[in-house]
């Protein structure tokens, strides 16, 4: 995963892992020998280190999943996998795949970060919204919705309630330490509201506790109530990330 530069520089744990589908899995000093389920797919490619020109290592998604499973911290365990999602250098289909041929043990982490992602969930903050948002009882919801008007997509919106045309996005600090950014912010919120939709921003930072979460079922039913509609509304029943046209 250095290699191609995802994930901390420094690893979750200091030993190095090795899987092989010979002999028996053991310790040798801070090398962690793992026998796995033949056939084990693998590459040669240059390593960082000259005495060693080639090294062989297994593909993204598998080196992601064991990654996970030597972490099991929530929060990074969803960063990394988000991130490598995020992207494009591995897919939900490939880390599912591997996650189904690993070992079951501490993986719950990766099986909950997988499961954000399958959702549609394509940041930390975003995935942990939703849950924060399902725990709370808030009405189901959408993740990263294309938004069409006069056949282009103006946006797409982070969380959607499509029913009651509410967007809540999560807005992350870095990405507004611009002007030309913060503009590109204002602007986009003007395109979702000229349109008709109902918007609200968050930071990261709020999207944790029980006050946040009854602060959007209080906006979620006054939007209700504006559009004359009942609360909770009626979920949503479309294919994943079906554009809402409006």
């Amino acid at each position: 995963m250095r290699l191609v530069g995802l994930g901390s520089r420094t690893p979750p744990r200091p030993d190095v892992l090795v899987l092989t589908t010979r002999g028996e899995s053991r310790r040798v000093g801070q090398v962690w020998i793992r026998k796995v389920a033949p056939p084990l797919a693998s590459r040669h490619t240059a390593a960082e280190d000259p005495v060693l020109p080639l090294v062989r290592v297994v593909p993204l998604p598998r080196a992601v999943i064991d990654t996970a499973l030597i972490d099991t911290r929530a929060r990074s365990v969803r960063a990394l996998i988000t991130s490598a999602i995020q992207r494009e250098l591995c897919s939900v289909e490939e880390l599912t795949e591997q996650l189904r041929l690993a070992a079951r043990r501490d993986s719950a982490a990766a099986r909950r970060a997988l499961a954000d992602a399958a959702a549609g969930a394509r940041s930390v903050a975003e995935a942990e919204a939703a849950r924060q948002l399902r725990a709370g009882g808030i009405p189901p919801f959408e993740l990263n919705v294309p938004i069409v008007h006069a056949g282009r997509v103006i946006a797409v919106a982070d969380v959607l309630w499509r029913a009651l045309r509410a967007v809540l996005e999560i807005d992350s600090r870095e990405f507004h330490l611009s002007e030309a950014e913060w503009k590109a912010t204002m602007q986009r919120h003007n395109r979702l509201t000229g349109v008709g939709l109902a918007l609200v921003h968050y930071p990261p930072s709020a999207i944790h506790g029980t006050p946040w979460v009854a602060e959007v079922s209080n906006w979620l039913r006054r939007r209700a109530k504006e559009l004359g509609r009942p609360y909770p509304p009626v979920p949503a029943v479309h294919p994943h990330r079906t554009p809402l046209i409006v």
